[in-house]
This record gives C-alpha cells, structure tokens and sequence, in this order.
C-alpha cells in the first residue's frame, strides 16, 4: 500500500513538474504552489528552464570555494552517496565558489543548472546548503536516465534560529543515535540542536568535581526508559561531528526545577525539610527543586556546573530552564543564573516562565505555553524561540489517541497538518522555531524517529520558507516525494497510509 501510494503521488508530482517546462522561467509563486520541485524546506525564489542537464558518473569539479570545510566535506558525501567520481574530462562540470552578495545574507545560496552545476554563496554555511538542496535533487533523478532540471535557485532562510530539541533526560538516546540524527536535521537545513540533558528522572552529562551526578543519576531513568550518560569525551566528539553539519548544540541544564537526579545524587541541594532524596522514574512534575534558601550551596553548585558546560559546548547560548516552579525566591534565582552565564560570557535562554526576573533583554525565552502572555517580556526587548506545545511538541500524538503519546496540551495530538499551520509571522521578536520531543513515553530509537518524522520536515519548512511559499497540499506532496530520503537514512517515520488520511 505504501509503495503505491508513494509512485502514484510521485506520478502526480513528476507530471505537474513537467506541464512547467516553458521556454521562459517560472518564477516560484503561491498560483504554481502544486508545481514545486520535490525539496523541503522549500526555497525562496525558483525560476524553472527548458530542458535537463543529463548527468554521467563522473562530474568534473571546479573549487574555488577555500575556506569552505563544511561544505566541501558535504560535497564529498553526497558525490560518494550516488556513486560519482571526480574527472577532470568529465562533461559533467561543477563550479563551487564563495562570492559577494549581500542579498544571499549569511546563510543563503544560488543554485544553478543549465550547461553547469554553480553553487554559490557569501559564507561556508551557505554553500553547505547548496550542497544540501542539490543533494535533495539528486535523490530525485529517474535511475534510467539520470539528470537534473534546468532550475535556478536563491534562497536564504527566514529565520537564523532552526532548532529540534530532544530530551535526553527522561530516557537516555545514545552517541549513534544523535549523530544520525544530526545529519537529518543537517539534510533539511535545520541547525540548532536543543538537548534536555538534566532533569527529575536523569542526569545525562558528566560534571568533573560530582561524580555521584552520572553514577547515580545517570543511572536512572523514567520507567521502561533507558538510563546513561554522555562523557565529557562524548561531548566534545558530538560537538565537533555536529559543527562538520552547521549544527549547534545548545545544552540544557534545567534549574531550579526538575532536579530530583540532582538532588538524589547530592541531598545537601535539597531543603532541610525535604524527605524524598532518592531517584525517580515516575512522569510527573514540579515537585523538586534546589533548596533556594541555602544560596551557600546551592549557587557554587550552579556556577561549577554551567562552568563546565561553557567548556564543554561553544554554543552562544546556554539553557537554564526554568520552568514549572513556584518558590518566592524563583525571580531571583533565575536572575543570578543568567549572570552567571553572562559572566561565563554566553547568553542564558529560558523557557518562558524565567520572564518575571529581572533579566538583561539579550536573555532569550522560549515559549511553550500557548496561553502565556509573552507581550510584557516582548515590550521589555526579548527576543523568543517559539515552541507552543499545541504545535510543536512531537511526543504528543502523530493523530488523536495514537498510543503511548500525550495529548494534555492538545487533545487531538499534534498532527503534521498542524504542526504545519504554525504561522511564526504572527508573533513579533521572534529568534526561530524550535520543535521538542519529550521523552517520558519514548523509550526506543525507532519511537523516537516515529514521533519526529516526517513532523520535523514542518519545522524545518517553518523556520526556512518565506510564508508565502507555504501552502500544505503543496508541502504533502514533497514529503511524498522525498520518502525515500527518510527511507535512505533508515528513519522509522511514521508511516505513509496514516500521513494521507487513509
């Protein structure tokens, strides 16, 4: 069933595709939205060519792009991945060059294919995802008679700010796990890595000067979760495979909640008066936290803490947390936390709660809460990384009552058409988008690809496309018609049948 619905939609596609071959260019418009080139997140501006560019196995490559490791070791990748060699008497020429052009900005591209393959840009990230829009291109090809559109491209992204965040903390995703799926989100242009790495059920990150933080709180974990932790070693290692893929990781360490990992491994960051000091593998919240009325332990504890984390992640900014807490001394403490990360010289981001502190407007909020009235922190300067749980929280279903999911943000789940209806331009100082998928119910590799794709194409379509290249039937369509990229990078996606509505 799925693999004929995928060729009868990939038909669809094809012939739309090929009613605008005109002698003159086509520019992308929202009339020719169902004529779209099978690529997500979907360009600025398209102009389409008569003709195709008939490719060989072999292609002949002009490098004028020094300064570039990124792209050029992207470029590799992808020309080992189809099995095409480097000749310098190939037919087949491609030009890769940095140039000059303020409109491409610091993360667009020009892409063209007439006679040549030109990949151009302003900087390595550029080109890295012109590297990437080609490669989506080459997935495409008819294996019988292989060649690409006579197309012009110049894109750029909307927003600088692409994010995913996977929490870690509840149950624990492996090394392996979280290169693959840095280089899917590096396939769509997402960039920013968000990873929950503390919490009540586990502590996911080794901290010099407290072991007892992984040998005991790395070895818990939600029930039916994994348990683990990433060495600092490991750290450094994903931390550079993901800088070869412009992806940041941004690290979450959430304080003053949230903390019962922490606290079972040391009980002296705990209130005198608080009895439960051991782990926990349950899923509620809120009911832990550093003991704010000792500031003498609990403030070099913070500090030691975020000092490593710095070290270990080069991230601009570091997450505090901050959310679900009630204490009176909570406005002050989320205050000193953004100091200390100031003075660490990073910039704190906090989940939207962190807003009533006192906080330097440079402090970034991430709002979660569809209801929270983010207008007063927006008149005070922030800046917000929009994550509204009833569109972009992917542990709730993929539709209505699908098991082993949430659904108390949204009864009816978060389903791809709407996590797609998202419409960030309604908000005003927004940074990016930012997907999440918490993990109190995912306890598996392939329930974790299940949960985040294809929904993650809508984030990355989200945070990249202008609005008005945005339309959903058109977007359905190149999901369908880039499954076999997922299929390719072994993702268990949710399945194709249900995407549909069958």
């Amino acid at each position: 069933m799925k693999i004929i619905f995928f060729f009868l939609v990939t038909m669809f596609v094809v012939g739309c595709e090929k009613t605008n071959n005109e002698s003159h260019p086509a520019n992308n418009s929202s009339a020719s939205l169902d004529k779209q080139l099978p690529l997500i997140p979907y360009p600025r501006t398209v102009n389409r060519f008569e003709g195709d560019l008939e490719l060989k196995a072999t292609i002949d490559i002009n490098n004028s792009a020094q300064g570039s490791p990124t792209a050029l070791l992207a470029l590799n990748r992808v020309l080992t991945k189809f099995n095409i060699t480097q000749d310098n008497t190939s037919a087949t020429k491609l030009n890769i060059q940095l140039t000059d052009d303020p409109s491409l900005g610091l993360e667009g591209y020009r892409l063209s294919i007439a006679q040549s393959i030109e990949l151009s840009a302003n900087t390595d990230a550029g080109l890295f995802y012109a590297v990437q829009t080609f490669s989506q291109l080459l997935a495409n090809q008819d294996e019988h008679k292989p060649s690409l559109p006579n197309v012009e491209i110049i894109d750029n992204p909307t927003f600088g700010w692409r994010g995913n965040m996977l929490d870690v903390a509840r149950s624990f995703l492996p090394v392996e796990y979280l290169k693959s799926h840095i280089d899917r989100m590096a396939t769509f242009k997402l960039n920013r890595l968000h990873l929950h790495l503390t919490d009540d059920q586990g502590w996911r990150v080794e901290i010099k000067g407290y072991p007892k933080l992984t040998e005991v709180g790395g070895g818990s974990s939600v029930e039916g979760g994994r348990s683990g932790y990433y060495t600092q070693e490991q750290i450094r290692e994903l931390v550079k495979y993901a800088q070869e893929r412009q992806v940041v990781l941004v690290p979450e360490v959430d304080l003053p909640g949230h903390t019962q990992a922490a606290i079972a491994s040391y009980n002296k960051l705990a209130c005198d008066d608080v009895t439960n000091l051991t782990t926990y593998s349950g899923v509620k919240v809120g009911f832990s936290k550093l003991c704010l009325t000792k500031p003498e332990t609990t403030y070099p504890f913070v500090k030691d803490v975020l000092s490593q984390i710095v070290e270990l992640f080069p991230s601009k900014y570091i997450h505090i947390g901050g959310d679900e807490i009630k204490d009176p001394l909570y406005p002050e403490f989320i205050g000193r936390a953004t100091r200390i990360v100031e003075e660490l010289g990073r910039t704190a981001i906090a989940w939207e709660e962190g807003s009533v502190a006192d906080n330097k407007t440079d402090v970034l909020l991430q709002l979660w809460n569809d209801k929270y009235d983010i207008q007063p922190a927006l008149d005070k300067g922030h800046q917000i990384i929009l994550s509204p749980c009833s569109y972009t929280y992917f542990d709730h279903g993929n539709y209505q009552g699908q098991p082993n999911t949430y659904d108390w943000c949204r009864k009816e789940g978060v389903p791809l058409e709407r996590a797609y209806q998202l419409n960030p331009q309604q908000f005003s100082q927004v940074k990016g988008v930012e997907s999440a998928m918490w993990s109190e119910l995912v306890h598996t590799d392939e329930t974790a690809d299940n949960r985040l794709w294809p929904r993650l194409l809508a984030t990355s379509e989200l945070a990249w496309t202008i609005e008005s290249n945005r339309d959903y039937k058109a977007f359905l369509l190149r999901v369908n018609s880039i499954l076999p990229i997922l299929d390719d990078m072994n993702i268990h996606y949710y399945s194709l049948p249900k995407l549909a509505g069958e």
